[in-house]
């Protein structure tokens, strides 16, 4: 009695077994039904960031694949350790793909290496890298768009209000363009040459540099250097050029504070605030980067690369920016 007891308490816990391996490998079965996509964003308090995963979500979510596309997005708030800690989190999970938006794109060469390691394709978009870095691997991309050719529109702009109405910008009558320009992160690469782009094609106006601060592309802060600024500069600034919107918007806010005069203000991105203020007369232009085409660009990559096609892409592609004024 028993052996016979003993023998179907054996059969009883092979049965458990069983089952219990039944159903992790039905989970498993399960989770291959899904594409697998990790998503790294350098800061989602950022206005263009924030509106491009937005509308990135909104693509990835209407693409028809064989298998259902489940991404996974990680905010690094502006911080790289931080963003390093979530890159080592993505590499263990196994992604089919990465989608990543550098704190500091500096780091590209290390995150390719890993990528390459465990074989995951990477489409690095909106904050350029070094080229040498897009060599590490045959399964990395970039899409953004031309930073120094968005810089050289500002400086297009300027030259127009400048030459239609030179009374109106020089309000002290020396003959010059004071101006204040507001960069992004200091050794930026789409800082660099966003003011690069605008110096270059501005050569020929008659600006007089009042000073040229570091904001870190935020409003707050842009609001709180500008405001450091000694009285003479201010009350003398003519224009303000800035390498982001949210920037633009830091000085802007600072002028409206003080009830003070605007002077003109150039940004990039064209955010939903910022045209809202260029449409009513406050604010003179922005940039558009044409974001829309960028996530579409992702996207398409995205499909083409999970469908085994990495030849279809270009590694570099660049979105057309375009000005934004009320004109």
């Amino acid at each position: 009695m028993k052996k016979i007891r003993k023998h179907k308490w054996l059969l009883f816990i092979v049965l458990i077994i069983c089952l219990t391996l039944t159903a992790l490998g039905g989970s498993r079965h399960k989770e291959d039904q899904y594409i697998h996509v990790g998503i790294a964003v350098y800061d989602l308090d950022d206005t263009f960031m924030n509106s491009l995963i937005t509308a990135l979500e909104n693509r990835i979510d209407e693409v028809h694949m064989k298998k259902k596309i489940s991404y996974e997005i990680c905010d690094a708030k502006g911080n790289s350790r931080r963003q390093n800690k979530q890159l080592q989190y993505m590499y263990t999970q196994s992604y089919d793909m990465m989608l990543v938006n550098l704190v500091d794109p500096s780091s590209a060469a290390s995150v390719l290496n890993n990528a390459k390691e465990l074989d995951i394709p990477v489409i690095l978009f909106n904050r350029d890298i070094a080229e040498k870095d897009l060599k590490i691997t045959d399964n990395v991309w970039y899409v953004g768009t031309d930073a120094s050719q968005a810089g050289q529109i500002q400086g297009e702009m300027l030259h127009k209000i400048w030459n239609q109405q030179r009374n109106r910008v020089d309000k002290n009558k020396n003959g010059k363009i004071d101006y204040v320009l507001i960069e992004g992160e200091e050794d930026h690469y789409d800082a660099i040459r966003r003011t690069k782009g605008f110096l270059e094609n501005s050569k020929d106006l008659p600006l007089n540099t009042l000073g040229t601060l570091s904001a870190s592309w935020n409003r707050q802060l842009a609001y709180k250097k500008f405001s450091q600024l000694d009285n003479n500069a201010i009350s003398s600034t003519e224009a303000v050029i800035c390498n982001n919107d949210d920037m633009a918007l830091g000085v802007y806010d600072y002028y409206k504070e003080k009830n003070l005069a605007l002077p003109i203000i150039l940004g990039i991105n064209n955010s939903q605030e910022m045209n809202e203020k260029i449409m009513s007369g406050e604010i003179y232009g922005s940039v558009d980067n044409d974001m829309d085409k960028q996530v579409l660009r992702i996207v398409k990559c995205m499909e083409s690369v999970l469908n085994g096609n990495t030849k279809k892409h270009k590694k570099v592609w660049y979105s057309t920016p375009f000005a934004v004024t009320r004109e």
